[in-house]
């Protein structure tokens, strides 16, 4: 009678996870064409340049850790159910997307299909141990272009501002209005590229594949470093900017440029 119970107690979570690997099958045949549309369009422009990159460091943790630890395979039912409908919401987010040609929705819906496949196949245990590879989708998503200009406009214009106040300060004929900086006879538009957003996203996601690897026990010491990067990698643009005004102001336009 024991054994009984515990065959029917396993029975009933292995055919509750029909449906998940269903939903599995459907994801792998959704986004191959999805990844093979990103590298042709979105992935090949600056702001998402990083996202192949990101993909390879995320499939090659989840690699891993999978090859190096033996995750659980024992799972209740409500983890098939957690996972099956984190799945389901992805699927749908992709094919909304897929349908509308909404990359947002699209490059979006990757966290919760690998946040549901994990939780379907390993329960909540398999998801803190691949939790990083997860975090990593977040950087795959591909922002509307609405949303690029709200957060690079005001970086754009700070920059400008601490460029042309700093070297007008040292003496050179320098100003600005906006994200225009005004050299001697020279005008100079910071443009997307150099506003800081890039070197953000790219720094940020190289502190957090370090942290991950050296495992540092101590979020506090995580938790600076990421913090760290931000005003790192903006100060490095504009030194960036600075270089290119001076070039321009000694140079000509065409040396700035070049």
């Amino acid at each position: 009678m024991r054994s009984s119970a515990t065959a029917g107690h396993f029975a009933r979570p292995a055919a509750a996870l029909w449906p998940t690997i269903a939903l599995l099958a459907a994801a792998a045949a959704l986004y191959v064409p999805i990844f093979v549309d990103f590298s042709k369009g979105p992935w090949r422009e600056d702001e998402n340049a990083h996202a192949l990159i990101i993909l390879a460091i995320a499939g090659g943790a989840a690699y891993a850790r999978l090859a190096s630890e033996t995750l659980p395979a024992g799972r209740r039912r409500s983890e098939i159910i957690v996972g099956g409908c984190a799945l389901a919401i992805g699927l749908a987010l992709a094919v909304i997307g897929r349908a509308s040609e909404t990359v947002l929705f699209q490059s979006a819906s990757l966290g919760p299909v690998a946040a549901g496949i994990i939780v379907s196949l390993f329960g909540w245990n398999g998801l803190r141990r691949l939790w990083f590879p997860v975090a990593l989708t977040v950087y795959l998503i591909i922002w509307p272009g609405w949303a690029i200009d709200a957060l690079t406009a005001p970086l754009k214009t700070f920059v400008s501002e601490v460029v042309s106040e700093g070297l007008y300060a040292a003496g050179y004929p320098v100003a600005h209005a906006g994200a225009v900086i005004s050299a001697g006879p020279y005008q100079l538009l910071v443009a997307d590229a150099c506003s800081g957003l890039n070197s953000v996203i790219a720094l940020t996601a190289v502190g957090a594949v370090y942290l991950y690897a050296v495992k540092h026990g101590d979020w506090r010491v995580n938790a600076l470093v990421i913090a760290a990067l931000v005003p790192i990698a903006i100060a490095a643009n504009v030194l960036r900017v600075a270089a290119l005004v001076l070039i321009t102001h000694h140079f000509g336009y065409d040396a700035g440029q070049g």
